[in-house]
């Protein structure tokens, strides 16, 4: 302000001051905004409240980024001016977000020290042999919550067909989605692990069981890679999608992220292929209906329990009531199509003898904390999912990850043990990508969570509702295993994921 009072005094136009005096003022306060340039962006920085409004605005982020460029002494992509800053200015290796190398006596990434070498986890999984059992029938519901099969609508069950099947099965109370996105959700899913491609994912395994394997969903899953990097176009796999029917779709776009098949259209495709199916054979077959994704309709989607969908252009949080409605609309057409598969599977026969496994690829926020949509934090609004398997003999008392799925649904269709009863385990889940998470976070069975947040370096605890700072929370003995338990996780995905891509390359 001082600066802006003291050059409004000049002409720029008319008379630009010429004489050695004005000079000299003009070249001093020059000096000074240069000098004071630095030093407010670095105390800007520092102070957690200011920088959270600061950088969102685009002449700090230019100021800083500059600056912290500058200030990168040994190029590792960090300087002294961002958040969090270089730890180490001289050394390359050390920096926000480097991977920790397990063992080598070096604190790369700047937490807990040195990383650990990971442990060996028994994977039960591998020690399934292969065989034949019971049809499956994976259904993915996208962005459903948890609490659809209690919710009602002017008093009747917005989810009537869901509730049928999960009062005749299991339902899993703790389920969680890993990430909150639709992409990473079904890698873990297909995958079971979050860290990428694994040589003993789901649908190699049936392959090798003598399953024939039918994929059948509403979206391109071609989006994020999904179908090449879970084996979805193998050979051998009859393969349809949102892409495959292009000229059905519901939107004009053609984009991967918004490309979609109205819940008809995909009820048509399964009923079309299981007439095509000898069930005397052992058959996997994967659903998806993308009812649920924003903006919660399309031009087709019929009126199950309100008149009145909301237009794109009207939502927001003055017509919250009016989002809400139409988002439970689009629940019940994802469950009259989950319903349309069972009616099927009853008229062919073959219902008693399939495993049915339906689940929510991630949750959705309705307005929730000022949030609508998912992605955005780790939360039981956006995280938590419902997951449903037709199978009475289930024993569950654990919290359950999408990565555990494949396992549940392969051990009722053959007939295995299913007991799931490590009361100590928990849910890695993260905001981001493992590399650079700007949150990472553990669901326990009974929905304690633990969160980290790499923009603040605090961490969230739900049971007690206390956010700490993270070197003062591993002091306290309450919370520092909690917290070591949580980072740890995290430095050993990364770097069991670097592992499988250096074997990649």
């Amino acid at each position: 302000i001082a600066g802006f009072k003291f050059l409004k005094r000049f002409n720029y136009i008319n008379s630009f001051p010429i004489n050695t005096r004005q000079r000299k003022k003009l070249l001093w306060m020059l000096i000074l905004c240069v000098a004071i340039t630095p030093l407010m962006t670095l105390f800007v920085s520092r102070n957690e409240a200011l920088r959270y409004g600061m950088q969102k605005k685009t002449s700090f982020y230019v100021v800083s980024q500059l600056l912290d460029r500058l200030s990168d002494i040994d190029f590792d992509g960090f300087g002294s001016f961002s958040f969090p800053r270089d730890p180490e200015v001289f050394n390359a290796n050390i920096y926000p977000g480097a991977l920790d190398v397990p063992g080598n006596g070096v604190d790369e990434d700047g937490f807990l020290g040195d990383a650990i070498k990971p442990k060996t986890e028994v994977d039960a999984f591998i020690d399934i042999a292969p065989g034949k059992g019971k049809h499956i029938v994976l259904i993915v519901l996208e962005s459903a919550r948890a609490d659809l099969l209690e919710k009602k609508i002017k008093g009747d069950y917005v989810a009537p067909f869901l509730r049928d099947i999960a009062k005749s099965g299991t339902v899993i109370k703790h389920a969680y989605s890993h990430t909150g996105y639709t992409t990473t959700s079904l890698k873990a899913v297909f995958n079971r692990n979050l860290i990428g491609k694994n040589d003993h994912n789901l649908l190699g395994f049936l392959q090798k069981s003598g399953y024939q394997l039918s994929i059948i969903s509403g979206q391109d899953e071609s989006f994020g890679r999904v179908a090449t990097r879970v084996g979805m176009k193998a050979q051998g796999v009859d393969y349809f999608d949102a892409r495959t029917a292009i000229e059905d779709r519901t939107y004009v776009s053609k984009n991967s992220g918004s490309l979609r098949l109205s819940e008809e259209r995909v009820v048509e495709q399964f009923d079309r292929r299981v007439a095509q199916l000898d069930f005397t054979q052992p058959q996997f077959i994967y659903l998806n209906f993308q009812a649920a994704h924003f903006p919660y309709s399309h031009p087709k989607m019929t009126k199950r329990i309100t008149q009145s969908l909301i237009p794109r252009s009207k939502i927001s949080l003055e017509h919250k009531d009016w989002v809400t409605d139409t988002y439970w609309n689009a629940i019940a057409n994802a469950d009259w199509a989950t319903g349309q598969v069972i009616n099927e599977l009853k008229k062919r026969h073959i219902l008693n003898n399939t495993t049915i496994v339906i689940l929510g690829d991630h949750g959705e926020s309705l307005f929730e904390n000022g949030f609508l949509g998912h992605g955005h934090a780790v939360d039981d609004a956006q995280t938590r999912i419902p997951l449903i398997i037709s199978d009475l003999d289930l024993d569950v008392s654990e919290a359950i990850g999408q990565v555990d799925v494949a396992e549940m649904a392969v051990r009722s269709a053959l007939g295995l043990k299913n007991e799931w009863s490590n009361e100590e385990k928990t849910v890695f889940q993260l905001v981001g990508s493992l590399d650079r998470p700007s949150l990472i976070a553990h669901v326990s069975n009974g929905g304690a969570r633990v969160t980290f947040d790499f923009r603040s370096e605090q961490v969230f605890f739900s049971d007690t509702k206390i956010w700490e700072d993270y070197k003062k929370a591993l002091t306290n003995p309450q919370y520092k295993e909690r917290v070591e338990h949580l980072i740890r996780d995290w430095e050993s995905l990364r770097w069991q994921a670097h592992l499988v891509k250096s074997a990649r390359h």
